[in-house]
């Protein structure tokens, strides 16, 4: 299910090699059983006369493989794989002391050269190179294993259409199997709605006219469209909702990614509002300040340290822009004004960056509920233009990964809803 979910949701998953930690003890296992495979083969080729019954058995695996990675309708050259390495061929000759086990591995390397992908080019001319047989088999070992990954990933782009169609009614059913297993499996889902609805009910007038609670007209989509807009300020070491669970890093990913946008977008008005806008009419200079700020940033945890070295950044860059467009250069009292308010604006709670936290927020549900024809560049809130690049691209992301999670868990999610007004 969850590799299903992974190819449904990320356009870009591939499948990568699984590399261990370097000091861990299951690489540390896997080394030494390697070591001592390739120990005894070159053992077994230097006796007098050679014994090929391992060397034999590797020509088989790699022949196996290449047949796995040649597509069915090439059957010609399936017939020539096992015409080429015919493995009781093989064990006569090595019977007669002909085998020349060098030469298999030519073919094996020039045929590796015709079906794998360009990206691999590089990996066989290596190879080429080789002629020490128990170095050469292990790297063509190495690089079929690498190939393998390639006709895997190849599967997944040519199948992802049609796995995206199946995913939701597959996950969903997944998800209901699941359930089975459970005393209550959605006990988190049904606080994380009911907590949405008491939310909205409490900003809701109690009545209208004709004496109906507010409360109980507010739609099923807007509980959960909010209730996913919530997510955004779920607390790091608070359970997540089982529908959410398996995106549960891609949110907790877009919550950070607005956290660093928000307080730049908050950085650069701060700036502007000091300088004024002779600076955000200069070709490039607002796009290389929040580059540069952005670098300042990455790889902090601490944004008012971060503050410091950004407030000294922005006086030296901005003066140097005033002076070159002939304005008044910020003196000394302005400059520590202006870092002062920078220094300001690094707490989460500052007013600046609560507003534009709650404009982001408003846009990506504005994106969650449009109908019809809508341009979200056209909606981006004011003081979030310097970053709309960046805002545009996360909220497509987070409406994305929202649109699949509500067509799979949709159901169960209005059944939880109409229980409560039950």
């Amino acid at each position: 299910m969850s590799l299903v979910h992974e190819i449904s949701v990320d356009k870009d998953f591939k499948l990568t090699p699984t590399v261990l930690p370097e000091n861990s003890l299951e690489k540390q296992v896997r080394d030494v059983m390697h070591r001592a495979f390739w120990d005894s083969l070159r053992d077994d080729l230097q006796e007098d006369p050679p014994n090929y019954t391992r060397a034999i058995g590797l020509l088989g695996e790699v022949k196996e493989t290449l047949n796995m990675l040649i597509l069915p309708q090439n059957s010609k050259q399936i017939e020539e794989i096992n015409e080429k390495i015919d493995t009781q061929l093989i064990q006569q000759q090595a019977e007669h002391g002909v085998l020349d086990v060098l030469q298999y591995a030519g073919y094996i390397i020039t045929l590796m050269g015709k079906i794998c992908a360009p990206v691999r080019d590089e990996e066989i001319e290596k190879l080429k190179l080789l002629t020490d047989v128990i170095a050469l088999f292990r790297e063509i070992l190495r690089v079929l294993d690498l190939m393998k990954l390639d006709m895997a990933n190849f599967t997944i782009n040519t199948f992802r259409p049609h796995i995206q169609q199946q995913s939701v009614n597959y996950e969903r059913n997944k998800f209901s199997e699941f359930l089975k297993t459970q005393k209550d499996g959605l006990e988190l889902t049904k606080k994380w709605l009911t907590h949405m609805k008491e939310e909205l009910s409490a900003h809701s007038d109690q009545a209208d006219t004709a004496g109906v609670s507010v409360a109980n007209q507010i739609s099923p989509m807007k509980i959960i469209n909010g209730a996913y807009i919530k997510l955004f300020d779920w607390p790091t070491n608070s359970l997540f909702p089982e529908t959410i669970i398996m995106d549960q890093g891609r949110f907790l990913e877009l919550r950070e990614e607005l956290k660093r946008l928000t307080l730049i977008a908050s950085i650069l008005l701060v700036t502007y509002t000091n300088v004024g806008m002779a600076i955000s009419g200069e070709k490039g200079f607002p796009s290389k300040l929040k580059r540069e700020i952005k670098i300042l940033l990455d790889g902090t945890n601490d944004d008012s340290a971060a503050m410091l070295n950004i407030g000294d950044y922005l006086c030296k860059e901005v003066n140097e822009c005033l002076k070159e467009s002939n304005y008044q250069m910020l003196d000394a009292t302005k400059q520590e004004t202006l870092k002062s308010q920078l220094q300001a604006v690094a707490d989460r709670n500052h007013s600046v960056q609560k507003l534009l936290d709650s404009r982001a927020k408003s846009f990506m549900l504005k994106m969650l509920t449009a109908r019809g024809k809508f341009n979200p560049s056209e909606h981006v809130p004011a003081g979030l233009k310097t970053v709309e690049k960046e805002i545009l691209e996360m909220s497509t992301r987070f409406q994305k990964l929202v649109v699949h999670n509500r067509q799979v868990y949709g159901p169960f999610y209005s059944e939880i809803i109409a229980g409560m007004s039950s």
